[in-house]
Order: C-alpha cells, then sequence, then structure tokens
C-alpha cells in the first residue's frame, strides 16, 4: 500500500521489510533489500576522500541505490547530461570520481542511517547552456520533495499502487523524479527495464498488469506507427510525457485507443514541474502545478515556484498568453536553445563545435521543420574545407564534419541537412538571420512536403527529460525506431 514518505526520512524510518521497490527483471527488490544496499555504498562512500562523484549508471536501482547512499555518505551527487566523451572530458573538473560500481573498500555499511537535513543534500544535475558549456543545476532534496508532494497531490489517487514503467531514462531531472524519486518516496515499485522496443513495453505491461507509463512526445508519437493501442493491455492507469509538446493527433490517438489522452508534464530542469495538461480537443492550455504562480514578463513566461530556491521569481524563454482562469498556452521559444527529440541542444554550441574544425571558417545552425525536427547546418568552409569537399563530395565532408560533433553531441543532435555556401547570407547589417539561414533549405524536398502536413508539433516547452532518436537504450538492430534513426543519420544531405 503506498504512503508517502520523505525522502530526508525515508532511510531512517523504513518500511516493511518485503515492502516491494522494484521490479527487477522477473524479481521483486523487497525494501530490506535495497535497504542494505543503500547502507553498504554509503559506508563504502564514506570511506573514500572524493568528494564529488560522478553518477553515470544505465541501470535504474543501481543508479538510485549510489545517489542515496552518496547523500548519506555526505557527499555531493553529480549527474550529467549524457556520457559522451566530449561531455564528460568538458565535466572533468566538476567530479572526483565515478561512481559506475560499488567503491572497492572493507568499510563497514552506514546502519542504521540517519536523516538527512534536506535544504543540505545537494544533486547537481547538468544540461546544455546557452553558452555551449554544461550548465551547472543545483537542487536540493527539499526541492525535489517540494516537487512530489505536488504530483502526489494531483495524481497519487488515479495511480493507486500502480507499478511505474517507463521507456524515458531515468537520468534527467523527468526520469530522476517520476521514475525513481516519486515512485520510492510515495512506496510504489518503479520497473528496473527501459522499454526500448514496443515489444518489451508489451511484455512489462502484461506481466505486471497495474502500471502507469513514463514516456516522451517522440516516443509516444511514434507508438501507434509501431503496434495497435489497444494491444498494450492492461492499459496503463495513467500516461505521462515531458520534454516537450505531444502533437494533437497524438494525443487524440491515445484518447481514441485507450480512453484518455497522456498527461503532459511542462517543466525544465532548472526550475522543476511547471504545469500540465491533458489535451481534449481543441483546448491545449496548461494548468500551473499547486503552488506554482505564472505570469508575463514582456511576454515571456515568470513564475515563483516552491520548486526553486526560497520561491525566487523566475523567468522563462517561453513566448507565453495568459488565460483569465489561471491557465496558459506557450508561444515559442525566445532563445537558441532548441528541442530535438526531448533533448536540449544549444545552437551556438554545435557551431562553435564546428568552427573549431580546420575545415570550417563559419558555422550556423537552424532548426529545420519536417516530420521530425530536424538540424541544419551551414558552412563556409577554409581553403582546407574547400579542397577536402572538392576531393571527397557533399556526403563524404558531412559525413567527417559529423564525426566530429559526435565527441560532444549524442546521434540525434547532429545535423542532417548540410549547406557548403561560399558564405553565410548575412543581412546589409551583417546580421545572420534565421530566416535567411533556412531559406538555405529551402528547396529540400523531404522539409517541403513535411512543412505541408503539419506533422510535427512545435517544441517550446523545456524539459529535461530526455529521450534517443528510438526509444532509449535500444540496440539499434534490435527496435525498429533505432534502425530508421540510423538510416536517416547515416546519409546526411
Amino acid at each position: 500500500m503506498t504512503r508517502l514518505m520523505p525522502l530526508h526520512r525515508l532511510l531512517a524510518d523504513g518500511r516493511d521489510a518485503l515492502h516491494p521497490v522494484c521490479h527487477d527483471d522477473v524479481r521483486i527488490v523487497p525494501w530490506h533489500e535495497f535497504a542494505e544496499r543503500v547502507g553498504a555504498h554509503a559506508g563504502a562512500f564514506a570511506a573514500r576522500p572524493e568528494t564529488r562523484w560522478l553518477l553515470v549508471s544505465a541501470h535504474p536501482l543501481d543508479f538510485l541505490v549510489q545517489l542515496l547512499a552518496l547523500l548519506h555518505a555526505g557527499k555531493q551527487a553529480v549527474i550529467p547530461p549524457n556520457t559522451q566523451p566530449g561531455t564528460l572530458a568538458q565535466l572533468a573538473g566538476a567530479y572526483d570520481a565515478v561512481a559506475d560500481a560499488p567503491p572497492a573498500t572493507a568499510s563497514a555499511p552506514l546502519t542504521p542511517l540517519s536523516p538527512l537535513v534536506a535544504a543540505d543534500a545537494t544533486v547537481d544535475l547538468y544540461t546544455s547552456g546557452s553558452t555551449g558549456e554544461p550548465k551547472r543545476v543545483r537542487k536540493t532534496l527539499a526541492q525535489f520533495e517540494a516537487e512530489i508532494g505536488a504530483l502526489e497531490a494531483l495524481w497519487g489517487a488515479a495511480l493507486g499502487d500502480a507499478a511505474i514503467v517507463a521507456t524515458a531514462p531515468h537520468q534527467h531531472i523527468y526520469g530522476l523524479l517520476f521514475r525513481l524519486l516519486w515512485p520510492l518516496a510515495a512506496g510504489r515499485a518503479f520497473d528496473a527495464t527501459t522499454c526500448a522496443h514496443p515489444d518489451t513495453l508489451g511484455e512489462r505491461l502484461a506481466l505486471l498488469r497495474d502500471t502507469a507509463l513514463i514516456s516522451s512526445p517522440a516516443q509516444l508519437a511514434r507508438l501507434p506507427e509501431l503496434v495497435p493501442l489497444a494491444t498494450l493491455q492492461p492499459a496503463p492507469r495513467l500516461v505521462f510525457s515531458s520534454g516537450g509538446p505531444l502533437p494533437a493527433t497524438s494525443a487524440a490517438e491515445f484518447a481514441h485507443q485507450l480512453g484518455q489522452a497522456p498527461t503532459e508534464v511542462f517543466g525544465s530542469t532548472e526550475t522543476g514541474g511547471i504545469a500540465w495538461r491533458r489535451q481534449a480537443g481543441d483546448d491545449d492550455a496548461w494548468t500551473p502545478l499547486p503552488g506554482v504562480a505564472v505570469g508575463a514578463d514582456d511576454g515571456a513566461l515568470a513564475l515563483r515556484s516552491p520548486f526553486l530556491p526560497a520561491n525566487a521569481p523566475w523567468r522563462m524563454d517561453d513566448a507565453v498568453d495568459l488565460l483569465a482562469d489561471g491557465r496558459f498556452h506557450l508561444r515559442g521559444r525566445l532563445d537558441r536553445i532548441v528541442k530535438i527529440e526531448e533533448k536540449r541542444l544549444s545552437l551556438p554550441d554545435l557551431e562553435a563545435r564546428l568552427g573549431a574544425h580546420p575545415w570550417v571558417a563559419a558555422a550556423a545552425a537552424v532548426a529545420l521543420v519536417g516530420r521530425r525536427q530536424t538540424i541544419g547546418a551551414a558552412l563556409a568552409l577554409t581553403a582546407e574545407g574547400r579542397a577536402q569537399l572538392a576531393a571527397r563530395g557533399r556526403r563524404a565532408a558531412a559525413l567527417e564534419l559529423r564525426r566530429h560533433l559526435a565527441e560532444h553531441f549524442e546521434a540525434v543532435l547532429l545535423p542532417r541537412r548540410w549547406r557548403f555556401p561560399e558564405q553565410l547570407p548575412l543581412d546589409e547589417r551583417g546580421k545572420l538571420t534565421q530566416a535567411a539561414l533556412a531559406a538555405l533549405f529551402a528547396g529540400d524536398a523531404e522539409l517541403s512536403a513535411d512543412a505541408a502536413t503539419g506533422a510535427l508539433a512545435d517544441t517550446s516547452a523545456t524539459a529535461a527529460a530526455a529521450a534517443s532518436a528510438g526509444f532509449p537504450s535500444a540496440p539499434a538492430a534490435e527496435s525498429p525506431l533505432a534502425a530508421k534513426a540510423q538510416e536517416d543519420e547515416s546519409a546526411p544531405a
């Protein structure tokens, strides 16, 4: 039976020994085993001199054990935006050790574990900053607890004792909260399997029976193309989506086949959750989460939130229209961080990485709308670059530049459309406008056809959750989504 407990007291107060914490494949991990693992890890971490520990485990249960153990050992947990080699190299000064396995020490477990001070226990999450450098967002356990309380107040009764199944990864704030911390605090068991393939999702729903699903817009939009939604039985009590707006057509398809549209949550790593909606017909407005007050600051969304430090005011980079009933509509991004498959990408960072290549004299990037939102890159080349382009051809040159970028960016964020003009299209003021840049790609047949269908939703929402080109963590050979993405990515235009 679920019972919300504050995370800072959870390991000290405990639950019944056999209370289920996690479904690890076909095995249920009970409370006593989970608590013993946290205590053992905490003792090992406490015996080590390093203070800041990088969390990179792909296994949700291991990740959660390590996170709580670090906090109870008085250490600093550091969560990177991804585990690409270039990203970890950038973060080398942000951590002292990697928590990729239990620390090898002969120390005794920390048992019993004492309560934490919620305001002092902190986690550093790194996300894409507007300058291209990973941006640190420090969160306290008190902030997480405040948000968990709001989520439970909204949806706890509807969820009941449902097991939490996920297609979304756990390493970003959305997955961390919805997939791990909220279920743990509420006493709901979470599933350790990341459903990278629709067949896997169907198997987990059938095995666990009473479930809720944590997913993302890109995954939910593709799911009806791969499997009839009505075959996913028993249907989840609730389907959550975050990381970007869910297309209205996808929301309607879920409502038609499963009885209700997904519950979308809008937020960001910095702010935590801001608002939610469940689209119905033409009604796509957002409702603020409990305790969150929204307003407008020169057309931009402004808010005060208990999930921010000291409930301080915060201005978003999202245009907003406020409604008389307290809800609001989002009207697009005001900055140059875009969302591609629910992953944030700093266009200035991408441009800087391209500009560092010896073939590139100047680089500009633009988000292009088609069946999926993609990135276009326009490059003015150096003499060496022009020679290489002539010798290798456009396709091979683009693939080489993609390999250069792959040291720092995940595959889904790499440009798929390439242009090599003699010079970038500057206006009379010497400015490069997004309209002029997009015009370089206007003749792209795929983009033109896609734009006519209006199939891709706006990407105005900001959130930290994330999804890959297919379902997360899917080996390309096993997932039709990942296979299609690989086919697309290997053929830059």
